[in-house]
């Protein structure tokens, strides 16, 4: 039997929410401009992001008037200078004048923005998930209009594929929902053993991780600098009450997290993915949908591709084919396809 990979980008969200048509209330490509939105844990009230609980962030620039552009040019400012900053934490000092940069009055505001940061995205996925009930997920199923939901029905439900692992940088839990009213069994690969057909790897993190026996009496950002961050066995996987844990397992956009100081629950599962490549078959089935190819993922995205088998059969969906990654599985691959919409998903099986 064959086996499936579906490697899943930010573009395979904003097609759900489009399908859903609420992209007024959900926008996962401009992160600042609904943030005044967000409700702040334990107060309940609008107003995450603001001068009054992201002081560094706003300081920076991050308002909900900014345009895409500026909000990720805001974002790569920061994830620059942690990850410079991780760098540098990582090389031994006998003086001991590193170590004193974890403290937060020794913080620069872009470090400091990036504690507000990661804490805020986890919050504002959170209040988009809410903002998408049950009975709106049904329906889409209901009324198979969205070629995804046909692909998932054929190629989960059937017995074509011996084993599928998805493959996805997405922060929401849209995915496991989805699937759940399907009632196709699956796991979270890194911290469940379900023996389940499919395996879901989620390399960037999910509002779904939390820390195991920790839950905050009073919600508050920690400014504490942590390059180690938790293994995964300090995470479990929760899908209530997600408001109440003020711990972010996120690696954020324009984040690196194949850099050496990497979170280590990161690069566990970044190598979990690695291993579901290597192990496909030249018949088997790889499909790439809304992978950006930017510089700063695109290194991560190749270390998926290098492990391919070169005779696998490879399909590209996105409306706006990246040109670069169009012509590195050009290169790559001879058994090579693109769509330009999910709508094809339906006869594909």
């Amino acid at each position: 039997m064959k086996n499936l990979v579906l490697i899943l980008g930010n573009g395979f969200t904003i097609d759900f929410i489009e399908q859903l048509k609420k992209t007024d209330m959900i926008d996962v490509k401009n992160l600042f401009r609904l943030g005044h939105t967000v409700k702040f844990p334990h107060t309940n009230r609008p107003g995450f992001l603001s001068h009054r609980h992201c002081p560094s962030l706003w300081l920076l620039g991050a308002r909900p008037d900014k345009n895409e552009d500026e909000c990720m040019k805001i974002i790569e400012e920061i994830i620059t200078c942690s990850n410079m900053l991780f760098d540098y934490l990582g090389v031994a000092d006998s003086s001991g004048k590193r170590e004193k940069l974890r403290k937060r009055e020794n913080q620069s505001v872009y470090i400091k923005a990036y504690s507000e940061l990661i804490v805020y995205l986890r919050q504002l996925f959170i209040d988009y998930n809410d903002k998408v009930s049950d009975d709106e997920i049904n329906k889409m199923i209901a009324e198979e209009e969205w070629g995804w939901i046909n692909y998932f029905k054929s190629a989960l439900l059937n017995d074509e594929y011996e084993k599928v692992f998805i493959i996805t940088y997405n922060y929401d839990i849209w995915l496991e929902r989805i699937l759940k009213v399907l009632k196709v069994k699956y796991e979270i690969c890194g911290f469940e053993k379900k023996d389940a057909k499919v395996s879901i790897i989620k390399p960037h993190g999910s509002i779904s991780f939390v820390p195991k026996n920790r839950e905050s009496k009073m919600y508050e950002i920690s400014y504490q600098i942590d390059p180690e961050s938790a293994d995964l066995e300090q995470i479990e996987i929760e899908y209530e009450d997600l408001h109440k844990y003020d711990k972010s397992f996120l690696i954020p956009p324009a984040g690196d997290s194949q850099r050496r100081q990497t979170d280590t629950w990161a690069t566990a599962l970044r190598m979990h993915g690695v291993n579901a490549v290597k192990g496909l078959k030249a018949d088997d089935d790889v499909f790439i949908c809304g992978m950006s190819y930017w510089h700063v993922d695109r290194k991560e995205l190749d270390e998926l591709l290098i492990n391919l088998n070169q005779q696998i059969n490879i399909t590209l969906i996105n409306p706006k084919p990246p040109k670069e990654l169009n012509a590195v599985l050009v290169s790559l691959f001879s058994n090579y396809t693109a769509f330009t919409s999910s709508k094809t998903m339906k006869e594909v099986t």
